[in-house]
């Protein structure tokens, strides 16, 4: 369900970035939830100290911190590529589709290569499916967007581009390709909506395996790839080398008695 907003507001273009005016529809301050953003969620003890059941359920918060702030995080990387550049290129490239008819989803590629992307279908895929804007693996083309979705359309494919700083594309190509291929059909819910149907079995266990790192699933990749913990990068090298320490340490003790 998406509320129906007005095709072009006119106070995105009145200095108020779409992050601020998303701000301004929570009723929070623009650099508070800037700074809260970029906080990650602190676990009570440390994650080696966990259980399972612990475990399970840190990353149920992080994984729904995540889903719930996708769109704000998306319009805050719009807001600050190119300072505020892109998001000005953007709304002009909506405002031209604008004047020939409402923006449909078959379109969204076109304009985005129009910001000068280079995207390919796996890609628009893997962006659009935020929007209900596929089909198993296909992509529907009659889907109607709202400026503030194009906006968040933007911001999404932003962070896709960045992802490839620290995760490989073929790799990422690879691994959402597979995905695609073995997505089940959608199911109906008891409300008539539709939705995909869970058959991983780490989802089933509340598992992360809705990350991505470098093509494995984080409950399943080896102890030290680098993870999304949703923390900053420089945050998270820090304590994979400290990670590395630890786990290089027990080795050692263990090493002798397997002599």
């Amino acid at each position: 369900f998406w509320l129906k907003l007005p095709l072009v507001r006119p106070e995105l273009h009145d200095g108020m970035s779409a992050f601020e005016e998303i701000c301004k529809q929570r009723n929070v301050l623009p650099e508070e939830w800037r700074k809260s953003l970029a906080t990650p969620i602190i676990a009570d003890k440390p994650l080696l100290d966990m259980t399972d059941e612990e475990l399970a359920e840190h990353y149920r918060k992080v994984e729904e911190r995540a889903e719930n702030t996708r769109e704000d995080r998306a319009l805050l990387v719009l807001e600050r590529t190119q300072e505020g550049r892109l998001e000005r290129q953007a709304n002009k490239v909506f405002g031209q589709q604008v004047r020939l008819g409402s923006l449909r989803s078959g379109q969204v590629q076109a304009m985005l290569e129009a910001l000068r992307y280079e995207l390919t279908s796996n890609e628009v895929h893997f962006i659009l499916q935020k929007f209900d804007a596929v089909d198993g693996p296909d992509t529907r083309i009659d889907v109607e967007l709202t400026q503030q979705q194009w906006l968040w359309i933007v911001g999404e494919t932003q962070i896709l581009k960045e992802s490839y700083k620290h995760i490989p594309k073929e790799d990422w190509e690879a691994a959402y390709a597979a995905e695609i291929r073995h997505a089940p059909p959608a199911t109906k819910e008891e409300d008539g909506s539709t939705s995909e149907t869970v058959v991983a079995e780490g989802k089933k266990k509340g598992e992360p395996c809705w990350w991505w790192t470098a093509g494995e699933k984080a409950a399943l990749a080896k102890p030290l790839s680098a993870f999304a913990w949703g923390m900053q990068p420089e945050v998270e090298a820090d304590l994979l080398k400290q990670m590395a320490l630890f786990v290089d340490g027990q080795l050692q003790d263990v090493q002798p008695s397997m002599e």
